[in-house]
């Protein structure tokens, strides 16, 4: 998949693209020409509307002179609406080993979780990644009913520095899919408690 930048005018504009055929963009979505920014296929690896979205409010930030923030694509949530579904952001274990840090790693499996089997979706299961020094969550990667509604407790805890710990101590309704996270996390922590 190629973003469609040809014939759109950025040429004669003097929009500059990447070696990958995106429009290039700063972490405010403006390109190198002052007044023209870029959001979405165009300008990222990461096609998917929600990662747009957020650009685009960047963009509109940005434009209005207004406080934003800027996005760490590795981080974003990418979801495949199959069945299973797939859900997972962050780096995988290998990335992580990679960038030089120690991981602890916890997965629980959807087959021992009573709203999972209640579903009749007993299939996938909830990997979590995180630094072994300071908790932090790296990697997440899911398969199973409903993984990408499970997603932003993920993301969230990402961003604002939680540990898996943390994810673990705080209570989950009974019975939810959502019981996975904290299970997995109990996982990173080396203690799950119902396998």
């Amino acid at each position: 998949f190629q973003p469609n930048v040809e014939n759109i005018g950025l040429e004669a504009a003097g929009v500059e693209l990447t070696d990958r055929g995106n429009i290039a963009i700063d972490g405010q979505m403006r390109t190198n020409v002052p007044h023209i920014y870029a959001i979405g296929d165009v300008a990222t690896d990461y096609r998917l509307a929600h990662i747009a979205s957020a650009m685009g409010i960047i963009a509109a930030e940005t434009i209005a002179d207004h406080e934003t923030v800027e996005l760490d694509f590795q981080m974003m949530p990418r979801c495949t609406y199959s069945v299973p579904q797939v859900a997972s952001f962050g780096y995988t274990e290998a990335q992580a080993k990679e960038a030089g840090y120690e991981v602890n790693v916890g997965q629980f499996p959807f087959m021992a979780n009573g709203k999972a089997l209640g579903l009749g979706e007993r299939e996938g299961f909830v990997k979590i990644v995180s630094d072994a020094q300071y908790g932090e969550i790296l990697w997440a990667h899911m398969v199973g009913p409903d993984v990408t509604e499970l997603m932003p407790e993920l993301t969230l805890a990402h961003n604002a520095e939680l540990t898996a710990e943390e994810i673990a101590r705080n209570v989950h309704a009974h019975p939810t899919l959502s019981e996975v996270l904290m299970e997995a996390a109990h996982g990173v922590e080396g203690e799950p408690i119902h396998i």
